[in-house]
């Protein structure tokens, strides 16, 4: 009889041990579906665009941005809100409108006050626009600042060129240090998860176009290093853009004062604090 008791009560035991593992077991597949159902389901990486030595990308959480697409994505918004194929009083506002998902709302206003002094002071209407990179004065490590916390500088080099009723009337080399920060809005509008906010503290620089065109000149085919050209030092305004110059004056304008010697420009690092009050060009 005992041997019939002690098989009753191991059999009690051994249900016993199979419940708490059977609980167990719920425990953690439960733990695990919600862990499922609250993950990430799309990640975001930014692959740099030379791969011919490797590397290595953090997924999920915070992407780590490489600064060539940092550059590239700056060059490109940039591009693009300075293009007026058609006419700049209405292209200009069009761009803007198209690109607000691409600038904070700090820049885009900033823009607007830009495009109603061009408008008030007849600097947009039969223009066309377009901004393009310098060959030879491309993305360069020391053309983009990582500020930490999500910001960075960006020097862009850049030949800007107008045309009125299809006569050139403006055509220079301006420097523009884009701010670009992290802006993580909405992801349906702007897959990037970047911004432009127009200059920061900065503001554009004009540059020599001789320096442009003799460190062209001099190693036509060699592969140019990547030191960046003299920016004009004198005071710029804020107001209006950079003037023609006798080299690149329209016909029959007058000649310009002459342009005071320029100095090097170090590498790049954050000036003294200014207030900006739009996004406008140097004259």
């Amino acid at each position: 009889m005992s041997r019939y008791k002690n098989a009753l009560s191991q059999a009690a035991s051994i249900a016993r041990s199979q419940r708490f593992v059977i609980g167990v077991l719920g425990i953690v597949t439960l733990t695990a579906l919600a862990g499922w159902r609250y993950k990430e389901t799309e990640l975001t990486a930014h692959i740099p665009p030379d791969l011919s030595n490797g590397t290595s990308l953090k997924i999920g959480g915070t992407p780590q941005v490489p600064a060539p697409n940092v550059y590239s994505f700056g060059y490109y918004i940039w591009q693009q809100i300075n293009n007026w194929p058609n006419d700049g009083g209405t292209d200009y506002a069009k761009q803007i409108f198209a690109l607000q998902s691409y600038i904070t709302p700090a820049c885009r206003a900033q823009l607007d006050a830009d495009l109603k002094i061009k408008a008030g002071n007849g600097e947009l209407a039969q223009r066309t626009r377009a901004v393009m990179e310098i060959p030879g004065y491309g993305f360069a490590a020391n053309r983009v600042t990582d500020h930490g916390s999500g910001a960075w500088t960006v020097l862009l080099d850049a030949a800007l060129l107008e045309t009125s009723r299809g006569v050139a009337v403006k055509r220079t080399y301006i420097r523009y240090p884009l701010r670009i920060v992290r802006y993580e809005v909405n992801r349906e509008q702007n897959p990037f998860g970047l911004a432009i906010d127009c200059f920061g503290n900065r503001r554009p620089e004009r540059l020599e176009e001789r320096d442009i065109v003799v460190e062209q000149v001099m190693a036509p085919n060699a592969a140019i290093p990547a030191v960046l050209p003299k920016a004009v030092t004198n005071a710029i305004p804020l107001v209006g853009e950079p003037p023609a110059t006798p080299s690149n004056a329209a016909p029959g304008a007058p000649e310009a004062a002459a342009a005071p010697a320029p100095t090097a420009l170090p590498t790049p690092a954050a000036p003294a604090a200014a207030a900006l009050p739009n996004a406008q060009e140097p004259r």
